[in-house]
């Protein structure tokens, strides 16, 4: 693996650092307000679509339905390895995951957030860990 592939997912992390400290907020702070909160849980549903994925996450392994999230710009990795460029490949029902979710603006419905998946870690089954 090459110097530039494994910085590569740490330059999109700063860059969108940068974006959001340069989209508003207070100018007396020089650091970028993120609060990314972790969340583990289960993919329940994963739709491969022609622009992008998304999940279905639930706590529980077996539900039928959970809260719906696009990954399709999310870096990933499986378990504590190397961090990756979308798309994320690791996805499959049942498998169980931990997201990094932020705030953002919600560009459809300006003055409103919404939640976005930073990051996916695919994770060992309960069972092995």
């Amino acid at each position: 693996m090459t110097y530039s592939e494994v910085m590569r997912p740490f330059a999109v992390l700063a860059a969108l650092g940068l974006i959001v400290s340069a989209c508003g907020g207070d100018t007396a702070s020089s650091s970028p307000d993120l609060e990314i909160e972790r969340r583990t849980g289960f993919a329940v549903i994963v739709e491969q679509r022609t622009d992008g994925a998304s999940i279905g996450f639930n706590a529980e392994r077996d539900a039928a339905s959970g809260e719906e999230f696009d990954v399709s710009e999310s870096v990933w990795r499986i378990e504590d390895g190397p961090w990756n460029e979308p798309p994320v490949n690791c996805l499959g029902r049942g498998q169980r995951i931990e997201i990094g979710v932020a705030q953002v603006q919600n560009e459809a419905r300006p003055g409103l957030l919404k939640e976005r998946v930073v990051w996916v870690s695919c994770l060992a089954s309960e069972e092995s860990s």
